[in-house]
């Protein structure tokens, strides 16, 4: 009698390893750079799965992983837990290679996967974060194509000037906004205290006006791709994208 029901526990344990290995997802695919120039030494390559459903609020992470990078292109896998997918809804993987703390390169566009027509296989193909100072953004104007993964298709778009040293100012759909930035490297650090108009703005530019101005709050880097802007926030995510305006 004992041993029966030992074997029913073994069986329903097994039966509970099996449905749990049953719901676990898995994400595949490849990073890599077209700079013909090395990999730094102890350089890391961390790859994430986040949930970019919601344009109002930040992405969230499903799944990370870092490997250590000897070379590219480089292979990585993901794993996930299937119960947190849900049709309609949208999942990118995003990719980031460093060096202690320094990010040297990072994916500027997301890659969408697993639903919406997409797959469980994706390549990335990360862009260098350039090493410039305050010089190469001054007397420069940039629309936003892009705010936190999804695209912007607003009739008036935020637009966003620089100056000499770190000055800027623009236009957030509605209201205009001026500071002074704090640029260095690769590094920029907008302020808290922006001074800006305060009209009211019909829907959507609203809500888009307020996660623009909110999101620059969070930026810390920037990176260049042609005639496309990047800021990225402090774990190395594409949060707002612009073109250069003509």
């Amino acid at each position: 009698m004992l041993r029966t029901g030992s074997a029913a526990l073994a069986a329903t344990a097994l039966s509970v390893a099996l449905s749990s290995l049953a719901a676990a997802g898995t994400v595949e695919g490849t990073a890599t750079y077209r700079e013909r120039i090395a990999v730094p030494q102890d350089a890391t390559l961390l790859v994430q799965l986040q949930d970019v459903s919601r344009a109002d609020a930040p992405s969230f992470t499903l799944s990370a992983k870092r490997y250590a990078l000897t070379g590219v292109p480089a292979q990585f896998e993901l794993n996930y837990d299937d119960a947190l997918i849900r049709d309609g809804m949208r999942y990118v993987v995003r990719g980031s290679i460093l060096q202690g703390d320094k990010l040297l390169f990072t994916t500027d566009t997301a890659c969408p996967v697993l639903t919406n027509d997409s797959g469980n296989t994706t390549d990335l193909i990360l862009v260098q974060v350039q090493p410039q100072g305050a010089a190469v953004l001054a007397n420069t104007t940039w629309t936003a194509t892009g705010l936190n993964g999804a695209a912007l298709g607003t009739e008036k778009l935020p637009e966003l000037s620089f100056g000499e040293g770190g000055a800027f100012a623009g236009n957030g759909g509605c209201n205009r906004f001026s500071g002074q930035a704090e640029v260095s490297a690769s590094q920029i650090d907008f302020p808290d205290n922006m001074a800006a108009t305060l009209m009211a703005c019909p829907p959507p530019l609203d809500e888009v006006e307020r996660q623009f101005f909110k999101t620059l709050q969070g930026v810390t880097t920037y990176a260049f791709k042609g005639d496309t802007l990047v800021f990225l926030d402090s774990a190395g995510q594409p949060v707002v994208q612009f073109a250069q305006a003509q």
